[in-house]
């Protein structure tokens, strides 16, 4: 009897035999078989031929013989079962049936990979015994069996699954579904490779060497029956395709929105779509056989169709432009769209495709036109339009931006950055600011800045932004405008140079025609302040010396000497003469609201505080504060008032944010802060830092050759205002104003010739000796004896005639008795001639020197 390895070699050649005979049907050797057999019938006749040699030679027991027969007829039952199947399931479910004669196993299933997409499927599984076995959704190829017998080609076999290392997932799925062993074969084709066939058991080792042979020629007859189904599959997959692409193709002819026309390479026309014939007003039976030249080209088009031609007969694409013609005779742009088609080697022919863009030319002229006419009224307003992308930062310019700019408008649009470096130093972090918190809170924004150009010069922009907010409700882009506004800026300052210099002028002639007039005696420098004394010379110099700085100014003064005027001339004369002169009256506001009106308060910062309040000193700001009665300021406010001096800040009441200001203070009072810093009625610091530039007034009885300047003045005034006709004061009256001490200065004097120009009915004022008698004969007494009687009523007014008699008299011995002219007394004394003869009457003066 032949030994266990005479049997295994007995084996192997018998399966080398079969395996071969496979192999050879599978690739299409028709030499391999004889004629008329199948790859079952082959594998029978092989196995007869070596049984029965080796059976007589003695090699093969009749139990081994017994063995092997019944495996080589399940196999030849699965060849037909094979051939006779081609749909997997029911292949799979005879093969199961017929191998289960020759082989244990459980599972039984059939893995295809796809190496272009890496990708294991499991087309078929038959269970025997046990449940159905699941691939994870996260396995990966790499981890299968199969993925490496489809790369390696040689058989895997599994006899114990809880001695497998290699593959820890797949043994994973073993151990829930209760298999032991397995083998998985390669099935593979002279071809191709398809994947992996596998046998799984619930017994260990349940596939030794001799079975895995067997069931490689197995898996061997499985991949040409597979291979098989596959192609048929692709082939019928194919022809569908192909017959749905022709479908598609049809569909798409006669559907398509533009013309479709086929034609040969002689141009003769073989078909054409629907939209052809409404494009070009032909029927299909008018166009077919029809050269297209003479179907649609115009006679001047003719040698363009003719080098269109050309091209596709040598196979080049012509895509172009150009004018073709209806039946009607109408012209069409056109957009022309041909290639030369041949298919499997038959002769070429020609798709065009023609679609009609009249209307989008028409459109694109109008473009056109409406840019060139935009670019003209950009470049003659110096406006250019520009956008930017929130997103990238990317700037769009018009041209007209670029030159503004003075960039290349053929290159390409400059980056933020670019725009930046142009811009002037001092207004580049300004620039930037606006830009970022427009961005954040997608806002419109205005701004102006300098460019410097290439060659130094600096141009002055004017820049509106609009944010774009898409459906989403996001910031997409920024569109706006740049203006060149040097021009204007320089227009204005021409114009305000001009306005300035005609200011100069008007000024100037204003000046030379007050000096025509006898007023320029009576008046100084200054508008309001009338008088040519030396006491207010003095005042005025010292106003001229300080207005030029901003030096605290502290004026002293009795009751009604125009402190208030000279504060409003050092202001009119300063360099903060354009700005606000704010004034209070220290001691006219109460005390509790005395801070808010300095300061300002805001909103509930007290009871009655409805509203935010800006104080005087915030509304002053480079200009002037005119705190008078300086003196009346409450202690608990001096320090404030002294922080203001000193660090030029503040808070308003009920806010504890700092201001700045730049106000500068002018006081006034008419009491001696001197002393009442020693009795502590006034802060010593705050003292000092006020009496920098003291200023005194004098009384205006210190200055008595100002009153009869005065009293004109204020005399025009009130017959101005009053619309009286009052234009001669009476010598007397002139001389007893003059005389009167006036103690409540230039205010009293105001008062007593409002009220005498009101009482006067003629154009003689007649001021009531009521208003000046008492105080008037009570300062001479006190000036003269003391202890002396008032005088009756009619020695006062014989003194007062006395008093203008010799007043007329000293000014006609002046003009040496020149009564009438420029130059004579009445001109002198500001009366009408006719006034004055008839006060000489009446006071007994001679019309001549030498009548006396």
């Amino acid at each position: 009897m032949p030994s266990d390895t005479e049997f295994a070699d007995l084996d192997a050649g018998c399966w080398d035999h079969i395996g071969s005979a496979s192999d050879n049907a599978g690739s299409g050797d028709s030499c391999s078989l004889p004629v008329g057999l199948s790859t079952a019938g082959a594998a029978q006749q092989m196995q007869d031929k070596v049984v029965k040699s080796r059976v007589l030679a003695g090699e093969i027991s009749r139990e081994r013989i017994g063995s092997m027969a019944s495996r080589y007829e399940a196999l030849v039952r699965a060849s037909r079962a094979i051939s006779s199947y081609r749909e997997p399931v029911a292949l799979f479910h005879a093969l199961a049936g017929e191998l289960k004669h020759a082989v244990t196993f459980d599972y039984l299933g059939l893995f295809l990979y796809d190496e272009s997409l890496n990708k294991i499927e499991m087309p078929v599984l038959h269970v025997v015994n046990g449940p159905g076995v699941a691939i994870p959704a996260d396995l990966r190829a790499e981890e299968t069996i199969t993925w490496w017998v489809y790369h390696n080609q040689q058989p895997v076999v599994i006899s114990h699954a809880g001695d497998e290392s290699r593959f820890p997932r797949i043994m994973e799925i073993y151990k829930r579904c209760g298999v032991q062993s397995a083998v998985v074969l390669p099935v593979t084709t002279a071809h191709r490779r398809l994947g992996g066939l596998t046998l799984g058991s619930e017994q260990a080792n349940a596939y030794s060497e001799e079975e895995t042979r067997y069931l490689e020629l197995v898996a061997d007859h499985v991949a040409l029956a597979v291979d098989n189904a596959l192609r048929d599959e692709e082939q019928q997959r194919g022809e569908v395709n192909l017959r749905t692409q022709r479908a598609h193709f049809e569909k798409l002819f006669e559907l398509a929105p533009e013309a479709i026309v086929l034609r040969d390479i002689e141009n003769r026309v073989l078909r054409v779509n629907e939209e052809f014939t409404k494009l070009f007003g032909y029927t299909v039976d008018e166009a077919l056989g029809r050269n297209i030249s003479s179907l649609i080209v115009p006679d001047d088009r003719r040698e363009e169709c003719e080098k269109f031609r050309e091209a596709l007969r040598s196979g080049e694409r012509v895509n172009a432009e150009t004018i073709r013609r209806r039946k009607d005779g109408k012209l069409l742009t056109v957009s022309l769209v041909a290639a030369p088609v041949s298919v499997e080697g038959d002769e070429r022919e020609i798709y065009g495709i023609y679609r009609d863009i009249t209307g989008r030319k028409q459109a694109e002229e109008r473009l056109r036109r409406s840019e060139a006419y935009l670019a003209e009224g950009q470049r003659l307003s110096h406006t250019g339009s520009w956008a930017r992308r929130v997103s990238t930062g990317d700037l769009y310019w018009s041209r007209e931006s670029f030159l503004i700019f003075g960039l290349d408008p053929e290159g390409p649009c400059p980056t933020l950055d670019v725009l930046l470096s142009r811009i002037h130093p001092e207004d580049r972090d300004s620039v930037r600011d606006t830009i970022e918190n427009s961005n954040v809170q997608k806002i419109d924004f205005e701004m102006d800045y300098r460019i410097v150009s290439d060659d130094g010069s600096v141009r002055h922009i004017h820049v509106l932004g609009h944010p774009v907010i898409n459906a989403a409700g996001q910031l997409s882009e920024f569109v706006g405008t740049h203006m060149d506004v040097t021009e204007q800026l320089q227009s204005q300052a021409a114009l305000k140079t001009a306005l300035e210099e005609i200011k100069q002028l008007k000024d100037q002639l204003y000046q030379e025609n007050i000096a025509l007039r006898e007023e320029i005696d009576e008046t100084s420098m200054f508008q309001e302040i009338v008088g040519k004394s030396d006491a207010l010379r003095r005042v005025l110099a010292q106003v001229e010396t300080v207005a030029a700085t901003d030096s605290t100014v502290l004026i002293y003064g009795e009751t009604g000497t125009g402190k208030e005027l000279i504060a409003r001339a050092i202001h009119d004369v300063s360099e903060r003469a354009a700005r606000a002169f704010v004034k209070l009256n220290c001691a006219a506001i109460p005390t509790g609201l005395l801070e808010s009106e300095l300061f300002g308060h805001e909103k509930g910062a007290f009871t009655g505080a409805v509203g935010q309040r800006v104080g005087r000193f915030e509304l002053a700001n480079h200009g002037t504060v005119f705190l008078d009665e300086i003196g009346e300021l409450p202690l608990e406010l001096q320090p404030k008032l002294l922080r203001v001096l000193q660090e030029r800040e503040f808070e308003r009441l009920g806010s504890s944010r700092t201001l700045k200001t730049d106000a500068r203070l002018i006081a006034a009072t008419n009491s001696d802060l001197g002393e009442m810093v020693e009795s502590g009625k006034f802060r010593s610091d705050l003292f000092y830092r006020l009496d920098v530039f003291p200023i005194r007034l004098p009384a205006l009885r210190e200055r008595k050759e100002d009153i009869p300047l005065l009293v004109r003045h204020f005399v025009q005034h009130f017959s101005r205002r009053l619309k009286k006709n009052v234009d001669s004061i009476p010598a007397a009256t002139m001389t007893a104003l003059s005389e009167y001490h006036w103690p409540g200065n230039i205010r009293e004097l105001q008062n007593v010739i409002e009220r005498a120009v009101i009482v006067s009915t003629g154009s003689v004022l007649h001021v009531s000796m009521v208003d000046l008698k008492p105080r008037f004969y009570a300062s001479r007494r006190q000036e003269m004896t003391g202890d002396a009687q008032i005088a009756d009523p009619r020695s006062a007014r014989r003194g007062l005639d006395e008093s203008e008699r010799r007043e007329i008299l000293g000014v006609l011995e002046e003009t040496h008795w020149t009564v009438a002219g420029p130059k004579g007394a009445a001109s002198r004394l500001g009366i009408k001639r006719s006034t004055l003869q008839y006060r000489m009457r009446r006071l007994g003066i001679p019309s001549r020197r030498e009548a006396l």
